[in-house]
């Protein structure tokens, strides 16, 4: 394979192309940025479901047709980051890697196939990163951030843009239909039990909880559509409590079948959406947020940001990502300062 000889994709300093690939507990997924930036804005997005966690409660082993799948679709993605001209690959595994038996195993194959190292994250890292990944969209965030993926769930207490606190917990939307039985109405005592053991959600009432994760962002999605909101954005899109709670409860009260037939719902996802929405509704029962923000940055943009050099890492994220688009677009040579230089003793007493 090309990639075989992929040194250079690690060699190269943070300029360029930057590529994160994630092997998660049901997706593998490939997001590609285009850097320097400090806002992270991926130029290409694709994943793949091979649900590596599935079955996991039972054996403590990854799902061997996961595995098979999982291979197959990070040869595809090296062949796309290699052809997209990416300078820098950072791949990372979260819980099912983290916690199967075989889980080294499967990295050792995976570096010996490929010739990049897999950073299996500690509970911990994940959390971290799902946090830094939050802040470099929402410098000043504030509250709570839940990070829902197939096998866990990342909660990070934030103090005005400062860690806080974390706990990582298995509930994972496919730990939890196994742990049911498939039985959604089982889901909320099983979380709640697990939610009472961490100490920090008292602290979260009137604030904000900021969700996180594919199937949040799916149930987020739904939200969008069901209610006929003007703005197919899932980034920023906020319900206070009472709306978050009647949603989340109809969700996981709904069948695979009826979920399935909203529009952009896939099977498969149709599937775990139920027990996701139970984790929901129970996190927002335990934390008693005032508003629940679905947010489109997490441990992805976490783990770009922390490849970033120091003076990158410190800019404004908007204006960072105004001047960057900027550059790319901008028909004129001349950049926004100068602009601003020319214009500004139009406004001698404006505040900056």
């Amino acid at each position: 394979m090309a990639l075989r000889k992929n040194e250079s994709l690690n060699a190269a300093g943070p300029a360029g192309r930057v590529a994160v690939i994630d092997i998660g507990s049901n997706t593998v997924r490939l997001v590609v940025y285009d850097t320097p930036t400090r806002l992270p804005v991926p130029m290409f997005n694709e994943k793949a479901q091979c649900e590596l966690g599935w079955g996991m409660a039972e054996t403590g082993r990854l799902n061997p047709e996961g595995i098979d799948l999982a291979l197959s679709s990070l040869e595809r993605f090296f062949k796309l980051a290699e052809a997209m001209g990416v300078e820098r690959m950072d791949m990372v595994a979260t819980a099912a890697v983290r916690d199967a038996g075989d889980g080294a195993d499967f990295t050792a194959e995976v570096e010996r196939r490929f010739g990049v190292p897999v950073q299996v994250l500690s509970g911990a890292e994940e959390a971290r990163l799902a946090a830094l990944g939050l802040l470099s969209g929402v410098p000043g965030a504030d509250g709570l951030l839940g990070d829902m993926g197939g096998g866990s769930l990342d909660l990070v207490a934030i103090d005005d843009g400062s860690f806080a606190g974390y706990a990582t917990l298995q509930l994972g939307h496919l730990r939890l239909a196994e742990e049911t039985g498939n039985k959604p109405k089982r889901a909320p005592g099983i979380v709640a039990g697990q939610l009472s053991t961490v100490p920090f959600l008292k602290e979260i009432k009137g604030r904000a909880l900021y969700a996180v994760g594919g199937s949040w962002r799916a149930i987020a999605s739904i939200f969008i559509e069901q209610s006929r909101y003007p703005l197919h954005v899932i980034d920023g899109y906020t319900l206070e409590r009472r709306e978050a709670l009647k949603m989340t409860h109809l969700i996981a009260a709904m069948g695979p079948q009826a979920i399935q037939r909203i529009p952009g719902i896939q099977r498969r996802r149709a599937e775990s959406l139920p027990y996701a929405a139970a984790a929901l509704e129970a996190l927002i029962e335990a934390s008693r947020p005032r508003r629940v923000i679905f947010s489109g940055f997490g441990m992805r943009e976490g783990q770009l940001l922390k490849g970033l050099a120091e003076e990158l890492r410190g800019q404004d994220p908007l204006i960072s990502g105004c001047a960057t688009l900027a550059e790319h677009s901008g028909r004129f040579s001349i950049r926004g300062e100068e602009i601003m230089a020319w214009i500004s003793p139009l406004f001698p007493d404006e505040t900056p």
